[in-house]
């Protein structure tokens, strides 16, 4: 059982939708906004959602309500073309997956990707009622999206919550996010709790899965909630792939259950597997604070981690720096590398679990 601080309660409901744009903007542009934008209700705002004419074959969506926190979630799931193998599909869970899922489902198809890997997104619902309801709390950097659609700015509200450990209103304003309320973040744990019991088993009645191959993906405030995952649920995924990850926030609180993580992995109690990525450019302002040292932060993360003597099957893949890359486009080259480290042998587990198999481009029938 991993431990649990308690999440503030709140009151009202914190319903959200999905479709961001670009959800890594939430750390940089929001709190520069939140200086100059005074709280106000971006409910007024009329813009709508166009529709959408594209879809991503052979998916799935699956809506509930969590029992854990009365919050609505919405999970996509790419499923794959190929027959499941032996031990059933590897899975990527994909946080903010509003954003980055139909990136994910493409990259692990093809026969020379990662292919026989079942993708999910988390994210939140879209309907018009769920948005409103969402868009008429106070808001201080609602300027930033005038002439968006609601529901491309809804995700953040609850992706504040589900994705920060408890704070106060005290280090929120030290943090340059004064105007917000700390009632509206500190759901992580019951997040991961979440995922743990409501999503997999979703995602596990769908398909077979082998759930000693899993993985999950976080960037920014989700790499925050992937290295904290990591550090307190070490064997709930195979493989953690935590992109850009603000270890800043909050006074660094994160890395709190560090030290007892380390001595898990010294005394071979656990063994993930754990890819640390950041763009070379996340330290350089005006696109973030240089006092955020978000490069620098994550540098010395990979050097504590790496000197830990855990047994075989423990991997710190070496720290993974894109050049010329800032946080608002970190996150794809992350992917494309985080796939590749999570699911190196899937191709050849197939040929394997089925040598007649004919590789396919599209959706078997």
């Amino acid at each position: 059982m991993r431990p649990r601080r308690t999440s503030p309660s709140r009151d009202e409901a914190m319903p959200v939708t999905r479709s961001a744009p670009l959800v890594c903007l939430v750390m940089a542009v929001i709190a520069s906004a939140a200086h100059s934008a005074e709280p106000r209700s971006p409910a007024a705002s009329t813009a709508q959602p166009l529709p959408a004419d594209v879809a991503i074959p052979n998916t799935r969506r699956l809506e509930f309500v969590s029992k854990i926190n009365r919050h609505r979630y919405l999970i996509t799931v790419a499923l794959p073309f190929e027959p499941a193998p032996n031990k059933g599909y590897g899975v990527l869970y994909v946080l903010d997956g509003y954003t980055y899922f139909a990136s994910a489902a493409e990259a692990v198809r093809g026969p020379d990707k990662a292919p026989g890997v079942v993708v999910v997104g988390i994210g939140y619902p879209d309907d018009p009622a769920y948005v409103q309801q969402v868009m008429a709390r106070p808001w201080p950097a609602a300027a930033l999206f005038n002439g968006q659609p609601p529901s491309r700015f809804a995700p953040y509200l609850e992706r504040f919550y589900d994705l920060t450990l408890p704070t106060s209103d005290e280090s929120l304003k030290q943090m340059g996010f004064g105007g917000y309320k700390s009632q509206n973040f500190g759901g992580l744990n019951d997040f991961l709790a979440i995922i743990e019991s409501e999503i997999k088993p979703r995602v596990a009645a769908l398909v077979p899965v082998d759930s000693g191959n899993q993985a999950i993906f976080g960037h920014s405030l989700g790499g925050y909630a992937v290295l904290h995952a990591m550090f307190v649920e070490p064997d709930a995924f195979r493989t953690y792939i935590i992109a850009s990850p603000s270890i800043f926030w909050d006074n660094k609180a994160v890395l709190a259950d560090e030290n007892r993580f380390s001595a898990a992995v010294n005394a071979g109690r656990t063994r993930p597997r754990v890819l640390i990525t950041m763009g070379s450019e996340e330290s350089t302002p005006p696109a973030l604070p240089a006092s955020w040292a978000m490069v620098e932060n994550g540098r010395e993360l990979v050097r504590r981690l790496k000197s830990l003597h855990g047994n075989s099957g423990y991997v710190i893949e070496d720290y993974a720096v894109f050049d010329k890359t800032n946080h608002f486009f970190s996150p794809w080259p992350a992917l494309a590398r985080g796939i590749a480290f999570a699911f190196p042998g899937v191709h050849t587990v197939l040929k394997e679990d089925h040598p007649d198999r004919k590789e396919t481009h599209g959706p078997t029938q």
